[in-house]
């Protein structure tokens, strides 16, 4: 919200009638002198103009040229020059991308060499990662079958299912089994008929994905196929990744996802055949190993042992060049740590400006990075800061939720939190918090097993805009946050500039304040005040 402007008032001072000569001679003496006084005001008016411009420029450097805080010196010009450069990156490909098989390598490469040249040391810290490929897209089958009456139903992929990605490739026919239970446990099976297709419930969040499928396979299931229950009846047939926290924890057979309305056609028509209804699936995919990287640049100042992970993954999806997603937290990353060089600031904490790789896919960079350290190293980690999609068309300004974090470390996370809605105060934006899902790549720091501090910032992906979250940011409410989120729309057109700015001021002020602690993790602990 801009400052209420206070116009300057200019009274008219007219001329007075005059009924009489000597009135008029008092008159042209009176007005002579006048003259000479509005002469002398206006010359006084234009000296204060002066003296007043003089300093608005003045306080102008001092806000950016003369300042020492890092939230002065970013500039969102500069990260848009950079997302145009990751754009053009990914227009080399058909379709434009920036995936771990199409564009990441050159756009990796030449953040290195811009930090590099920028006096950071830049490690590149390679890994091995699945990639699936479905090589008959829209040509899945997925057919039922009642033998009693002759009849065939024949499923539309895309509307009523999809192929799960890193679903097994093969052709199974078979009758078709509900696993009742969460499918989580050997016990939910026991029951199961080998080589039969196993109907599972999608929506159950008691294990994940890759645990239900790689149970069932386990169980001897030819085919897995998972249903939306009736709390998500108004989605479409999911897609979501089937994989597990190694690369080689993958599933050999198909795996299929549905609507509830499918789900429910299917749980009908198998009460109707007494429990024999047979069903067709094909599929053919392919899962191959590749080796992809992150890249990690280190300031050379900064304590050794209370080092912050300032990170953004750097992946897209392979439908799309991946601008917002994640090109708008990468730019943004590459941005702060330039303006941090430029300015010459020495952080009192080491930062670790961290590019992953393969989020897309699991957050396989991310939790690489911290698998890979031992103890000490893990321990020499004060906090983990993460932006992902931080420019999205129709958004809002997300603050995570840090008192969502487990309790071991929720007062860090909860002191992180707050710098950001300070700053967001600061200039009179609202803000939402948002739930700390562990969704990004801030998820492995925050994991029980690892309990590293973080916080993080989001303008929002494919969560629809409600109508209040309209009223208060504008936009168009029952539509995407953004309407581009993995798809190829997701260029450098679909980047709302002036949240963007925001977001970045926010995200450098967080860091200015948490790098320049003499006893960060003091702070931390609610046992220090800002410096």
């Amino acid at each position: 919200m801009s400052e209420e402007k206070i116009p300057l008032t200019f009274v008219d001072h007219s001329t007075p009638e005059s009924s009489s000569s000597y009135a008029s001679g008092i008159y042209r003496r009176n007005t002579r002198r006048r003259t000479m006084f509005y002469v002398l005001v206006a010359i006084c008016l234009l000296a204060c103009i002066g003296i007043g411009l003089a300093v608005g420029l003045a306080l102008g450097l001092s806000n950016d040229e003369s300042s020492t805080k890092l939230y002065d010196k970013v500039k969102v010009e500069n990260a848009m020059d950079t997302l145009q450069l990751l754009q053009n990156v990914a227009n080399e490909y058909d379709p434009p991308s920036r995936s771990i098989l199409t564009g990441y390598n050159q756009s990796a490469d030449m953040i290195a060499e811009k930090l590099e040249s920028s006096g950071y040391n830049v490690t590149l810290q390679y890994f091995e990662v699945p990639v699936y490929s479905n090589l008959a897209e829209g040509e899945a089958s997925f057919t039922s079958t009642y033998s009693d009456i002759n009849f065939v139903w024949i499923f539309l992929e895309g509307s009523e299912y999809s192929v799960m990605r890193y679903s097994g490739s093969g052709i199974v026919d078979g009758i078709i089994q509900l696993v009742n239970g969460s499918a989580c446990s050997e016990e939910d099976f026991e029951d199961f008929i080998p080589g039969a297709v196993a109907l599972l419930d999608y929506s159950n969040t008691d294990c994940s994905l890759f645990d239900k499928a790689s149970n069932a396979a386990l169980s001897q299931a030819s085919a897995v196929v998972m249903m939306r229950n009736e709390s998500q009846a108004e989605l479409g047939p999911p897609s979501s990744q089937i994989y597990g926290d190694e690369p080689e924890d993958t599933v050999s057979v198909p795996v299929l996802g549905t609507t509830y309305q499918l789900g429910k056609k299917l749980l009908d028509l198998i009460v109707l055949s007494e429990y024999s209804l047979t069903v067709h699936i094909e599929t053919t995919t392919s899962i191959t190993m590749a080796t992809t990287y992150n890249v990690l640049a280190s300031t050379v100042d900064g304590k050794e042992d209370s080092i912050i992970v300032f990170g953004s993954h750097l992946d897209s999806v392979p439908a799309g060049p991946g601008i917002n997603d994640n090109g708008s937290g990468s730019a943004a990353n590459v941005e702060i740590a330039l303006a941090l060089s430029r300015a010459g600031l020495q952080p009192k904490n080491k930062i670790v400006f961290a590019f992953w790789g393969a989020e897309e896919i699991g957050l396989r960079g991310s939790r690489y990075y911290v698998d890979s350290l031992s103890e000490d190293e893990l321990d020499d980690i004060a906090l983990n800061l993460n932006f992902d999609m931080i420019a999205s068309p129709n958004y809002i300004r997300g603050v995570y939720n840090g008192s969502g974090a487990d309790e071991i470390i929720r007062t860090q996370c909860t002191v992180i939190q707050n710098l950001f809605e300070e700053r967001f105060k600061q200039k009179r934006l609202p803000y939402t918090i948002l739930p700390f899902s562990g969704r990004s790549d801030y998820g492995p720091f925050i994991d029980p097993a690892i309990s590293i501090p973080a916080g993080a910032l989001a303008t929002g992906a494919d969560a629809i805009k409600d109508v209040n979250q309209r009223n208060t940011y504008g936009g168009f409410a029952n539509v995407p946050l953004d309407t581009c989120y993995h798809q190829s729309c997701d260029t450098v057109d679909n980047i709302d500039r002036p949240v963007y700015e925001q977001m970045m001021d926010a995200a450098a002020y967080a860091l200015q304040v948490l790098m320049m602690q003499d006893d960060l993790r003091a702070y931390l602990n609610n046992n220090s005040t800002i410096s």
